[in-house]
Protein backbone atom coordinates (compact mmCIF):
# COMPACT_ATOMS: atom_id res chain seq x y z
CA UNK A 1 0.00 0.00 0.00
CA UNK A 2 3.08 2.43 1.09
CA UNK A 3 4.01 1.71 -2.60
CA UNK A 4 0.84 2.93 -4.53
CA UNK A 5 0.76 6.12 -2.02
CA UNK A 6 4.14 6.90 -3.20
CA UNK A 7 3.95 6.33 -6.74
CA UNK A 8 3.29 9.08 -9.11
CA UNK A 9 -0.27 8.95 -10.81
CA UNK A 10 -1.42 6.33 -8.80
CA UNK A 11 -4.19 6.86 -5.84
CA UNK A 12 -5.37 4.45 -3.33
CA UNK A 13 -8.32 3.50 -1.64
CA UNK A 14 -8.76 1.39 1.18
CA UNK A 15 -11.66 -1.21 2.14
CA UNK A 16 -10.52 -2.97 4.98
CA UNK A 17 -12.82 -5.85 6.62
CA UNK A 18 -12.42 -9.44 7.50
CA UNK A 19 -10.28 -10.34 10.60
CA UNK A 20 -9.85 -6.50 10.99
CA UNK A 21 -13.42 -5.47 11.94
CA UNK A 22 -13.69 -8.77 14.64
CA UNK A 23 -12.99 -8.58 17.76
CA UNK A 24 -12.46 -12.26 18.02
CA UNK A 25 -9.17 -11.28 15.35
CA UNK A 26 -8.32 -8.39 17.19
CA UNK A 27 -10.10 -6.04 15.62
CA UNK A 28 -7.24 -4.26 14.16
CA UNK A 29 -8.18 -1.10 12.12
CA UNK A 30 -6.51 0.89 14.30
CA UNK A 31 -3.48 -0.16 13.36
CA UNK A 32 -3.92 0.31 9.66
CA UNK A 33 -5.01 4.10 11.21
CA UNK A 34 -1.73 3.91 12.87
CA UNK A 35 0.39 3.44 10.06
CA UNK A 36 -0.49 6.30 8.43
CA UNK A 37 -3.10 5.10 6.38
CA UNK A 38 -6.98 6.57 6.06
CA UNK A 39 -9.44 3.43 5.95
CA UNK A 40 -12.19 4.67 2.45
CA UNK A 41 -14.76 1.90 3.31
CA UNK A 42 -14.59 -1.23 5.75
CA UNK A 43 -17.37 -4.21 5.56
CA UNK A 44 -18.45 -6.58 8.02
CA UNK A 45 -18.04 -10.04 7.15
CA UNK A 46 -19.66 -12.51 10.38
CA UNK A 47 -16.56 -13.54 11.39
CA UNK A 48 -17.84 -13.85 15.15
CA UNK A 49 -20.34 -15.77 14.81
CA UNK A 50 -18.15 -19.09 15.36
CA UNK A 51 -21.23 -21.02 13.12
CA UNK A 52 -19.75 -23.79 10.97
CA UNK A 53 -21.57 -21.70 8.49
CA UNK A 54 -19.93 -18.57 9.18
CA UNK A 55 -17.10 -18.50 6.53
CA UNK A 56 -19.92 -19.00 3.83
CA UNK A 57 -22.08 -16.26 4.66
CA UNK A 58 -18.89 -14.31 5.30
CA UNK A 59 -17.28 -14.78 1.82
CA UNK A 60 -21.31 -13.50 0.76
CA UNK A 61 -21.59 -10.68 2.90
CA UNK A 62 -17.71 -9.76 1.75
CA UNK A 63 -19.59 -9.92 -1.81
CA UNK A 64 -22.25 -7.92 -0.93
CA UNK A 65 -20.32 -4.96 1.15
CA UNK A 66 -16.95 -4.81 -1.17
CA UNK A 67 -19.36 -4.61 -4.48
CA UNK A 68 -21.34 -1.44 -2.61
CA UNK A 69 -17.93 -0.12 -1.66
CA UNK A 70 -16.59 -0.19 -5.32
CA UNK A 71 -19.14 1.26 -6.69
CA UNK A 72 -18.80 4.21 -4.39
CA UNK A 73 -14.80 4.58 -4.92
CA UNK A 74 -14.97 3.33 -8.85
CA UNK A 75 -11.33 2.74 -9.11
CA UNK A 76 -9.19 1.08 -11.76
CA UNK A 77 -7.87 -2.26 -10.35
CA UNK A 78 -8.49 -3.88 -7.10
CA UNK A 79 -5.48 -5.59 -5.30
CA UNK A 80 -6.11 -8.16 -3.76
CA UNK A 81 -4.02 -10.83 -1.49
CA UNK A 82 -3.87 -14.75 -0.81
CA UNK A 83 -6.62 -17.18 -0.44
CA UNK A 84 -9.28 -16.49 2.52
CA UNK A 85 -12.87 -16.95 1.56
CA UNK A 86 -13.70 -13.20 2.23
CA UNK A 87 -10.75 -12.53 -0.68
CA UNK A 88 -12.71 -14.72 -2.94
CA UNK A 89 -15.69 -12.84 -2.05
CA UNK A 90 -14.25 -9.45 -3.32
CA UNK A 91 -13.34 -10.97 -6.13
CA UNK A 92 -16.31 -11.66 -7.06
CA UNK A 93 -17.88 -8.61 -6.94
CA UNK A 94 -14.78 -7.36 -8.28
CA UNK A 95 -15.22 -9.29 -11.37
CA UNK A 96 -18.70 -8.93 -11.54
CA UNK A 97 -18.36 -5.02 -11.60
CA UNK A 98 -16.35 -5.31 -14.55
CA UNK A 99 -13.16 -3.90 -12.51
CA UNK A 100 -9.45 -5.61 -13.29
CA UNK A 101 -8.13 -7.69 -9.95
CA UNK A 102 -4.46 -7.58 -9.33
CA UNK A 103 -3.49 -10.72 -6.96
CA UNK A 104 -0.63 -10.99 -5.00
CA UNK A 105 0.33 -14.45 -4.06
CA UNK A 106 -1.45 -16.91 -6.20
CA UNK A 107 0.01 -20.57 -7.58
CA UNK A 108 0.97 -21.33 -4.24
CA UNK A 109 0.09 -24.76 -3.13
CA UNK A 110 -1.73 -25.63 0.29
CA UNK A 111 -3.08 -29.27 -0.07
CA UNK A 112 -4.30 -29.29 3.62
CA UNK A 113 -7.04 -26.79 3.30
CA UNK A 114 -9.85 -25.32 1.56
CA UNK A 115 -7.70 -21.92 1.32
CA UNK A 116 -6.12 -24.13 -1.80
CA UNK A 117 -9.35 -23.89 -3.85
CA UNK A 118 -10.16 -19.84 -2.84
CA UNK A 119 -6.80 -19.30 -3.91
CA UNK A 120 -7.09 -20.88 -7.43
CA UNK A 121 -10.25 -19.73 -8.18
CA UNK A 122 -9.47 -16.01 -7.21
CA UNK A 123 -6.34 -16.38 -9.77
CA UNK A 124 -8.88 -17.50 -12.19
CA UNK A 125 -11.07 -13.87 -11.55
CA UNK A 126 -7.55 -11.96 -11.62
CA UNK A 127 -6.17 -10.19 -14.54
CA UNK A 128 -3.01 -9.68 -13.39
CA UNK A 129 -0.98 -11.90 -11.29
CA UNK A 130 2.03 -10.76 -8.71
CA UNK A 131 3.75 -13.89 -7.23
CA UNK A 132 6.05 -15.01 -4.69
CA UNK A 133 8.28 -17.54 -6.82
CA UNK A 134 9.08 -19.01 -10.50
CA UNK A 135 6.83 -22.20 -8.90
CA UNK A 136 3.58 -20.22 -8.59
CA UNK A 137 4.28 -18.34 -11.71
CA UNK A 138 4.68 -22.29 -13.69
CA UNK A 139 1.56 -23.11 -11.51
CA UNK A 140 -0.69 -20.24 -13.12
CA UNK A 141 0.81 -20.28 -16.45
CA UNK A 142 -0.78 -24.25 -16.19
CA UNK A 143 -3.62 -23.40 -15.08
CA UNK A 144 -4.04 -21.49 -18.61
CA UNK A 145 -3.27 -17.88 -17.56
CA UNK A 146 -1.51 -15.60 -20.31
CA UNK A 147 2.22 -15.31 -19.47
CA UNK A 148 2.31 -11.56 -19.53
CA UNK A 149 0.04 -11.74 -16.82
CA UNK A 150 2.21 -13.30 -14.76
CA UNK A 151 4.95 -11.53 -12.85
CA UNK A 152 7.54 -12.95 -10.26
CA UNK A 153 7.72 -9.95 -7.56
CA UNK A 154 8.41 -11.68 -4.65
CA UNK A 155 6.34 -12.09 -1.77
CA UNK A 156 5.13 -8.33 -0.15
CA UNK A 157 5.29 -10.17 3.33
CA UNK A 158 8.49 -9.41 3.24
CA UNK A 159 9.10 -5.62 2.69
CA UNK A 160 7.84 -5.27 5.99
CA UNK A 161 11.23 -6.99 7.98
CA UNK A 162 13.57 -4.14 7.50
CA UNK A 163 11.44 -1.37 7.96
CA UNK A 164 9.62 -2.00 10.96
CA UNK A 165 11.04 -0.13 14.26
CA UNK A 166 13.19 -2.69 15.61
CA UNK A 167 12.96 -3.17 19.49
CA UNK A 168 15.43 -4.72 22.14
CA UNK A 169 14.95 -8.11 23.69
CA UNK A 170 13.99 -6.17 26.69
CA UNK A 171 11.44 -4.35 25.20
CA UNK A 172 9.89 -7.58 23.49
CA UNK A 173 9.74 -9.62 26.19
CA UNK A 174 7.96 -6.59 28.19
CA UNK A 175 5.62 -6.27 25.94
CA UNK A 176 4.92 -9.96 26.01
CA UNK A 177 5.21 -10.12 29.91
CA UNK A 178 7.63 -12.66 29.74
CA UNK A 179 10.90 -13.40 31.02
CA UNK A 180 13.56 -12.37 28.55
CA UNK A 181 16.29 -14.85 30.10
CA UNK A 182 14.26 -18.18 29.56
CA UNK A 183 14.16 -20.35 26.16
CA UNK A 184 10.75 -18.61 24.55
CA UNK A 185 8.44 -20.25 21.13
CA UNK A 186 5.86 -18.60 19.15
CA UNK A 187 3.09 -20.97 18.32
CA UNK A 188 0.44 -20.49 15.66
CA UNK A 189 -1.64 -22.89 14.75
CA UNK A 190 -4.92 -22.88 12.64
CA UNK A 191 -7.64 -25.27 12.20
CA UNK A 192 -7.03 -27.15 9.19
CA UNK A 193 -10.34 -27.29 7.11
CA UNK A 194 -9.82 -30.53 5.25
CA UNK A 195 -9.75 -32.49 8.14
CA UNK A 196 -12.92 -33.92 10.09
CA UNK A 197 -11.51 -32.62 13.29
CA UNK A 198 -10.33 -29.75 11.75
CA UNK A 199 -7.26 -30.70 12.94
CA UNK A 200 -8.34 -31.03 17.03
CA UNK A 201 -6.00 -34.02 17.48
CA UNK A 202 -3.25 -31.84 16.35
CA UNK A 203 -4.00 -28.85 18.73
CA UNK A 204 -4.00 -31.57 21.36
CA UNK A 205 -0.62 -33.33 20.35
CA UNK A 206 1.36 -29.91 20.38
CA UNK A 207 -0.43 -29.09 24.38
CA UNK A 208 1.14 -32.29 25.11
CA UNK A 209 4.22 -31.78 23.70
CA UNK A 210 4.47 -28.54 25.92
CA UNK A 211 3.36 -30.25 28.81
CA UNK A 212 6.73 -32.63 28.11
CA UNK A 213 8.90 -29.76 27.91
CA UNK A 214 7.62 -27.68 31.09
CA UNK A 215 11.04 -24.81 31.46
CA UNK A 216 9.61 -23.26 27.97
CA UNK A 217 8.09 -19.95 27.50
CA UNK A 218 5.00 -20.02 24.92
CA UNK A 219 3.45 -17.22 23.07
CA UNK A 220 0.37 -18.09 21.05
CA UNK A 221 -1.07 -15.94 18.86
CA UNK A 222 -5.20 -15.87 17.73
CA UNK A 223 -6.64 -18.36 15.51
CA UNK A 224 -7.83 -17.47 12.39
CA UNK A 225 -11.58 -16.88 11.71
CA UNK A 226 -11.81 -20.62 9.82
CA UNK A 227 -14.30 -23.03 11.07
CA UNK A 228 -12.76 -24.36 14.25
CA UNK A 229 -11.20 -21.36 15.42
CA UNK A 230 -13.67 -20.18 17.47
CA UNK A 231 -12.69 -23.81 19.84
CA UNK A 232 -9.45 -23.83 19.17
CA UNK A 233 -8.94 -20.22 20.87
CA UNK A 234 -10.73 -21.27 23.61
CA UNK A 235 -8.83 -24.33 24.14
CA UNK A 236 -5.43 -22.29 23.84
CA UNK A 237 -6.33 -19.61 26.39
CA UNK A 238 -7.24 -22.39 29.17
CA UNK A 239 -3.91 -23.68 28.61
CA UNK A 240 -2.02 -20.40 28.52
CA UNK A 241 -4.21 -19.68 31.96
CA UNK A 242 -3.15 -22.72 34.04
CA UNK A 243 1.00 -22.60 32.46
CA UNK A 244 3.23 -20.63 34.07
CA UNK A 245 5.44 -18.82 31.50
CA UNK A 246 2.63 -18.81 28.83
CA UNK A 247 0.58 -16.16 27.39
CA UNK A 248 -2.09 -15.78 24.74
CA UNK A 249 -2.19 -12.68 22.41
CA UNK A 250 -5.05 -12.46 19.94
CA UNK A 251 -3.56 -9.96 18.00
CA UNK A 252 0.46 -8.93 18.14
CA UNK A 253 0.28 -6.27 15.26
CA UNK A 254 3.12 -6.49 12.34
CA UNK A 255 5.86 -4.62 14.49
CA UNK A 256 5.74 -6.71 17.82
CA UNK A 257 4.98 -9.59 16.26
CA UNK A 258 8.41 -9.45 13.56
CA UNK A 259 10.50 -8.39 16.35
CA UNK A 260 8.76 -11.47 18.62
CA UNK A 261 9.67 -13.65 15.60
CA UNK A 262 13.57 -12.67 15.67
CA UNK A 263 14.03 -13.03 19.42
CA UNK A 264 12.49 -16.69 19.60
CA UNK A 265 13.84 -19.96 19.82
CA UNK A 266 11.61 -21.20 17.17
CA UNK A 267 8.30 -20.95 15.37
CA UNK A 268 5.63 -24.22 15.94
CA UNK A 269 2.33 -24.43 13.78
CA UNK A 270 0.42 -24.39 11.13
CA UNK A 271 0.34 -20.57 9.61
CA UNK A 272 1.85 -19.55 6.15
CA UNK A 273 3.93 -17.08 8.01
CA UNK A 274 6.33 -19.98 9.06
CA UNK A 275 6.90 -20.79 5.42
CA UNK A 276 7.10 -16.84 4.38
CA UNK A 277 8.24 -14.70 6.85
CA UNK A 278 10.06 -16.82 9.44
CA UNK A 279 12.60 -17.73 7.27
CA UNK A 280 14.07 -14.50 6.63
CA UNK A 281 15.10 -14.40 10.65
CA UNK A 282 17.06 -17.55 9.93
CA UNK A 283 14.83 -18.45 12.75
CA UNK A 284 13.56 -22.44 12.78
CA UNK A 285 10.20 -23.15 12.00
CA UNK A 286 7.97 -26.52 13.41
CA UNK A 287 5.21 -26.70 10.75
CA UNK A 288 2.66 -29.70 11.90
CA UNK A 289 0.43 -31.15 9.52
CA UNK A 290 -0.91 -30.88 6.22
CA UNK A 291 -2.03 -27.18 6.22
CA UNK A 292 1.34 -26.16 4.42
CA UNK A 293 1.70 -28.80 2.61
CA UNK A 294 2.76 -27.65 -1.04
CA UNK A 295 4.59 -24.49 0.00
CA UNK A 296 8.19 -24.52 -0.99
CA UNK A 297 10.38 -24.95 2.22
CA UNK A 298 13.56 -22.58 3.68
CA UNK A 299 16.10 -25.19 5.17
CA UNK A 300 15.07 -23.80 8.40
CA UNK A 301 11.79 -25.60 8.05
CA UNK A 302 10.90 -29.04 9.83
CA UNK A 303 7.59 -30.65 8.86
CA UNK A 304 6.26 -33.05 11.31
CA UNK A 305 2.89 -35.14 11.23
CA UNK A 306 0.42 -34.43 14.16
CA UNK A 307 1.52 -36.41 17.07
CA UNK A 308 3.05 -35.84 20.35
CA UNK A 309 6.49 -37.64 19.72
CA UNK A 310 6.49 -36.62 15.63
CA UNK A 311 6.29 -32.67 17.29
CA UNK A 312 8.85 -33.25 19.87
CA UNK A 313 11.50 -34.44 17.35
CA UNK A 314 11.02 -31.75 15.02
CA UNK A 315 11.41 -29.45 17.95
CA UNK A 316 14.91 -31.31 18.67
CA UNK A 317 15.81 -31.32 14.95
CA UNK A 318 14.82 -27.30 14.87
CA UNK A 319 16.45 -26.65 18.30
CA UNK A 320 19.55 -28.13 16.92
CA UNK A 321 19.53 -25.80 14.17
CA UNK A 322 22.51 -23.76 13.02
CA UNK A 323 22.22 -21.61 9.90
CA UNK A 324 22.83 -18.11 10.02
CA UNK A 325 22.66 -17.49 6.49
CA UNK A 326 19.02 -19.13 5.05
CA UNK A 327 17.48 -18.12 1.75
CA UNK A 328 14.23 -17.34 1.70
CA UNK A 329 12.13 -19.16 -1.78
CA UNK A 330 9.72 -15.99 -1.01
CA UNK A 331 12.05 -13.41 -2.01
CA UNK A 332 14.17 -10.33 -0.28
CA UNK A 333 11.82 -8.02 0.57
CA UNK A 334 11.35 -5.35 -2.35
CA UNK A 335 8.27 -6.80 -3.76
CA UNK A 336 6.27 -3.37 -3.32
CA UNK A 337 8.08 -1.50 -6.28
CA UNK A 338 8.18 -4.52 -8.40
CA UNK A 339 4.10 -5.15 -7.80
CA UNK A 340 3.77 -1.10 -8.42
CA UNK A 341 6.29 -1.35 -11.80
CA UNK A 342 3.63 -4.36 -13.22
CA UNK A 343 0.35 -2.61 -12.58
CA UNK A 344 1.83 0.73 -14.20
CA UNK A 345 3.49 -1.47 -17.30
CA UNK A 346 0.31 -3.80 -17.67
CA UNK A 347 -2.00 -0.36 -17.54
CA UNK A 348 -0.22 1.52 -20.05
CA UNK A 349 0.10 -1.55 -22.73
CA UNK A 350 -3.38 -2.28 -22.53
CA UNK A 351 -6.81 -1.47 -22.57
CA UNK A 352 -9.35 -2.32 -19.72
CA UNK A 353 -11.10 -4.38 -22.78
CA UNK A 354 -7.60 -6.17 -23.28
CA UNK A 355 -7.29 -6.73 -19.22
CA UNK A 356 -10.86 -7.89 -19.00
CA UNK A 357 -11.18 -10.65 -21.77
CA UNK A 358 -8.90 -13.20 -21.00
CA UNK A 359 -7.20 -16.45 -23.30
CA UNK A 360 -7.10 -19.19 -22.13
CA UNK A 361 -3.41 -20.81 -22.82
CA UNK A 362 -3.47 -24.20 -23.27
CA UNK A 363 -0.30 -26.60 -22.93
CA UNK A 364 -0.69 -28.96 -25.33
Amino acid sequence: MRGILDAQGMRLSIVAGGGHLAASQGSTLSEIRDDGFVIDESVEMYLDSGSASGPAIGAGLAAIGVAQALERLAPDWVMLLGDRFEVLGAATAAALLRIPICHLCGGDITEGAYDDGFRHAISKLSHLHCVSTAEAARNLIQMGEEPWRVVQTGSPGLDAIDKVPQMTRTEVFAALELSADAPTVLVTLHPTTLKDDFGRSELDALLSAFSARPPLQIVFSGVNADAGGSEFNAIIQAYARQRQGAVFKQSLGQTLYLNTVRQMQMVIGNSSSGLYEVPSFSVPTVNIGDRQKGRLRASSVFDCTGTQKAILAAMDAAAAFSETEVVNPYGSGNSAQQIVAALQSVSGDHSSKQLLTKRFVSLR
